[in-house]
């Protein structure tokens, strides 16, 4: 049976072999984790219970659970900070080529003024 605080590990996806504690039983076969791992929905044949319990209040914050694995002497990861996007390479334009002028508007294509 599964309980609310009791911890486990993850055995299948990419957070497999993290230790986290249930958070919710939302159904039968789904529970709520966090921990050591994202706090998200999870298929309890995903976990490998442990028969350690941990009281904690009902809902508890991220930060509860960490502070309550700290208690029990297990290490929790600590996130790095996130690296600074570098900008996108810009391209540089060629230089348009500058073409014979223009003749002013009075003046037709062979030099005389309009009236």
């Amino acid at each position: 049976m599964v309980e609310i605080g009791q911890l486990a590990v993850k055995i299948a996806g990419r957070d497999s072999g993290n230790i986290c504690i249930i958070v919710e039983v939302i159904d039968p076969t789904y529970v709520l984790i966090d921990g050591n791992v994202r706090r998200k929905k999870c298929n309890i044949k995903h976990l490998e219970l442990l028969d350690k319990v941990v009281k904690i209040k009902k809902n508890p914050s991220t930060e509860d659970v960490k502070k309550e694995l700290d208690k029990l002497g297990i290490k929790t990861i600590v996130k790095g900070k996130k690296r600074e996007a570098k900008p996108a390479p810009r391209k540089q334009r060629k230089a348009k080529e500058i073409k014979a002028e223009k003749p002013s508007e009075g003046e037709s294509k062979k030099g005389e003024k309009r009236k």
